[in-house]
């Protein structure tokens, strides 16, 4: 038999009891969000006894406050959510909204001058000059930018300028709930690993999995782009890179200015290319709370009806939902993690 358990903290006080949990995390933002709905009044126990006064739930916590929520299943809990509190409703129950640790990089404004620079140092800095200490970095490429100059501005803004940077070829997003992890996430899936690190998870669909679902699978045959990125050297001269796509379609076409050799634009055009043409899964399914599964996590699919499927892919995003209804975790996928090892 299965009880769903969960402990939840906001500040100093843990709440045993909730209504509702929806926590939202995706590859494609670095704003992981949960709402908590929680009964407007509660009783406060201290040292094990029952305090008799009733408090108001929202008075016991403020904005700016520490959350972790661990849920799961007989006493097994697995950490879903770390962040800060956003902002409460006055409602009943009374809902709590939270925010991950980019709550962290709107904190402070930086200035940032630097003629070269590699993705990983000027994450490191902006982290540390943004007052967001508490936050690791992690990437599996360091590309290399040219003059960036930032004034007055976030470290969330930044990294958002970053993207803009790279046509968005760039990825980041919290692969842990203090890591902050950027680089080039197809090209990652398309060489056999994942993000992450965490694999062996097993979903059978129609075994440990809801039987409906919205899974199409995805080819792009018919419509293959091909990515070629320009840049002005400080000389004058003008480099391209090309991304390889057999018998493409259309050509997607962008200037880079702001990234500063050659080897950068290959593998941004390569992973562009990969945003456009990967093959795999589109769409969501529903699980039950466990096996955990996050993004950047590699997930191996299976379905008896159509083997053809049957695989490794990446998992793009999550919604984690909990309460008096149950627990259910809903999977959007991506592209099938392909190796290339021989």
């Amino acid at each position: 038999m299965f009880v769903l358990n969960s402990d939840i903290t906001i500040g100093n006080f843990g709440f045993s009891g909730v209504n509702e949990v929806v926590i939202n995390r995706s590859m494609h933002s670095i704003t992981d969000t949960a709402t908590i709905k929680l009964p407007s009044v509660a009783q406060v126990i201290k040292n094990g006894a029952v305090i008799a006064e009733r408090k108001t739930t929202a008075t016991q916590f403020k904005n700016g406050d520490k959350v972790v929520i661990k849920l799961g299943y007989n006493g097994e809990l697995q950490t879903e959510f770390e962040g800060f509190v956003k902002g409460h409703s006055l409602d009943m129950p009374l809902q709590v909204d939270c925010e991950g640790y980019s709550w962290l990089l709107k904190r402070e404004k930086v200035t940032l001058n630097k003629a070269n620079a590699k993705l990983k140092d000027v994450l490191e800095s902006i982290i540390e000059t943004g007052g967001a200490n508490g936050i690791k970095v992690a990437s599996n490429d360091d590309i290399t930018f040219s003059n960036l100059r930032f004034s007055d501005k976030t470290p969330f803004e930044i990294l958002a300028e970053l993207a803009t940077y790279t046509d968005n070829s760039l990825t980041c997003f919290f692969s842990q709930p203090d890591t902050l992890w950027c680089g080039l996430a197809y090209s990652g899936s398309a060489a056999g690993k994942a993000l992450t690190g965490n694999i062996g998870i097993k979903y059978i669909l129609g075994y440990n999995t809801l039987k409906e679902n919205t899974l199409v699978t995805r080819s792009t045959d018919n419509d293959r782009v091909q990515v070629k990125y320009s840049k002005k050297m400080p000389s004058g001269e003008i480099v391209v890179a090309n991304s390889t796509v057999k018998d493409p379609a259309r050509v997607h076409s962008q200037v880079l200015n702001s990234i500063a050799d050659k080897e950068a634009l290959e593998k941004l055009a390569a992973e562009k290319a990969l945003q456009f043409n990967y093959g795999g899964l589109e769409g969501k399914f529903t699980a039950f709370l466990q096996p955990y599964a996050g993004p950047g996590d590699s997930v191996a699919i299976a379905d008896s009806r159509y083997p053809e499927i049957d695989g490794e892919y990446l998992v793009e995003s999550t919604q984690v939902t909990f309460g008096v209804k149950g627990a259910r975790r809903i999977i959007d996928l991506g592209p099938k993690l392909v190796s290339t090892k021989k």
